[in-house]
């Protein structure tokens, strides 16, 4: 059966709602948020997952509020804000293990071996990208993409179309999970900053006692062997770390989730 305009045309406002919280994942959730996917892909995607996702919506109970066409800016930009603090939430244990990465590489003198990556829109660190893409492989073994499109769908449920406020941003959370997230990247690099010390301390007493050794030639291949050894020996415990972390940070997104549909009265 084909619908007429003056049949489609009152549901264009809660879709454009609908495909506006959906739109809001796709900016900085990993994989996602990729600038490497074409905006009209991601586009599409949206449209695709709006439109299944719209379906499923009781627009008496998930619609309190009647959208017009005056009302429709500030309403798709309050509900692109939903998907968005999912798609950043998701991504702090991504970002936070790149992070170690790139005071580990900074301490090992890589700091100059830098480059630009396409996949994250920034110039980025060979030891933080490798543990950026570790924690990306763990993210994906442990169904994140399902988690966060799940999260993004049971949302409507939970929070009704219009009814999201400045009071419900997750900012404790978010300042919560930050903080974690940053203890994550200390762990992360501290065995490399420990052997990293011994070895100045090394360096130092050598100059002090054989003043005759170019310490200077000799200690910074010395210093990237050792820091690339602790870093390979210490890799169970960062597979441990970054686990744990991706984990705990998709529960505290559900428990999130859920908890304004409390807050919103929801079931």
């Amino acid at each position: 059966m084909i619908l007429s305009y003056d049949q489609l045309l009152p549901h264009l406002p809660v879709f454009l709602a609908v495909v506006s919280r959906i739109a809001g994942l796709l900016f900085f959730a990993p994989i996602l948020g990729s600038p490497m996917i074409p905006a009209r892909v991601k586009a599409l995607l949206a449209i695709a997952l709006g439109a299944a996702t719209y379906a499923t919506i009781d627009l008496r109970r998930e619609v309190p509020l009647e959208l017009t066409l005056s009302s429709l800016g500030p309403a798709m930009f309050s509900e692109a804000l939903i998907g968005l603090a999912i798609g950043v939430i998701a991504s702090l244990p991504l970002v936070c293990m790149e992070m170690g990465g790139l005071l580990m590489g900074q301490q090992m003198g890589l700091g100059l071996a830098g480059f630009y990556n396409p996949a994250v829109d920034s110039d980025a660190d060979i030891v933080g990208q490798f543990l950026f893409y570790m924690a990306l492989g763990l993210f994906l073994a442990a169904g994140g993409v399902e988690m966060m499109v799940r999260a993004v769908t049971v949302s409507f449920a939970r929070v009704p179309i219009g009814a999201f406020g400045a009071g419900d941003a997750p900012l404790e959370l978010f300042a919560g999970l930050l903080v974690s997230g940053t203890e994550l990247a200390m762990r992360v690099a501290a065995p490399v900053f420990a052997i990293l010390f011994v070895e100045t301390a090394a360096s130092a007493l050598i100059t002090k006692t054989a003043p005759q050794l170019n310490v200077l030639s000799l200690g910074f291949p010395v210093r990237i062997m050792l820091a690339l050894a602790t870093m390979y020996a210490s890799l169970g415990a960062v597979h441990w770390a970054a686990s744990y972390s991706v984990g705990d940070t998709m529960e505290a997104l559900g428990v999130w989730v859920q908890g304004l549909g409390a807050a919103k009265g929801g079931g």
